[in-house]
């Protein structure tokens, strides 16, 4: 009886100890640490060790809460960066659409956040071959384009996505729409000097020929002399 008495002051020590739910040993001073080595990594491209420090502050974020607000977007986005860097981008196709919506939808879609991620975004649905969602993608960032040069820069490359897309999934109407859009506006900004223009012509000529527009193919071989045959 004695013995069960003096042990019964340690059996309630066990059990008064409180336990909290959700415990984490993160704290803020813990997590800036670990941003500062991945982004040690990421200057030195060492892109294994930045992956592995940036699926930590993703834990970190995590057990501190913080699923939604712009720092933790800012981080996901970087970590996908990171296995972009590394050619592992598939490893993580969730997550790379998750800091996309994430990004769209509470920083704005004309956020430098969002607009890479809506990059990575890109890059892996092309890879995938899902050339819907990647039309989709190329619209929104023409969309977002300002009316400067610079932007105008900007347009003749995602013109030249989207006629691509448009050729790859036969929509014919919108490719030949997109491609007279393109030699307007490479006109505009380089007159004879793109190189690209002659390969968009050729694939306008297949375009006209497809859709068996004879007029405007007639008019079209005539105008650059071209050799195609219908």
């Amino acid at each position: 009886m004695i013995r069960k008495i003096l042990f019964l002051p340690f059996f309630l020590l066990i059990f008064s100890v409180p336990v909290y739910a959700n415990q984490t040993d993160w704290t803020e001073k813990k997590l800036g640490r670990v941003i500062l080595k991945a982004d040690k990594a990421s200057r030195q491209k060492k892109w294994g060790r930045a992956i592995k420090y940036g699926e930590q502050i993703l834990k970190g974020a995590e057990a501190l809460d913080q699923h939604n607000d712009a720092r933790y977007i800012n981080m996901l986005k970087n970590l996908n960066r990171y296995y972009d860097k590394a050619k592992r981008l598939s490893d993580v196709p969730i997550r790379v659409k998750e800091a996309y919506i994430l990004s769209k939808n509470h920083l704005g879609l004309s956020h430098k956040t969002t607009n890479m991620s809506r990059h990575l975004y890109y890059k892996l649905v092309i890879s995938d071959k899902n050339y819907a969602q990647a039309t989709l993608l190329v619209l929104e960032s023409i969309s977002l384009l300002k009316d400067d040069k610079e932007d105008d820069y900007r347009l003749l490359h995602y013109l030249k996505q989207l006629y691509s897309l448009y050729g790859l999934t036969a929509q014919l109407k919108e490719e030949e729409r997109t491609l007279l859009r393109y030699l307007v506006k490479s006109q505009q900004l380089l007159g004879e000097d793109d190189e690209d223009a002659g390969k968009v012509i050729w694939i306008l000529a297949q375009n006209y020929c497809l859709q068996k527009k004879t007029p405007e193919f007639k008019k079209l071989k005539k105008n650059y002399k071209l050799g195609y045959v219908c």
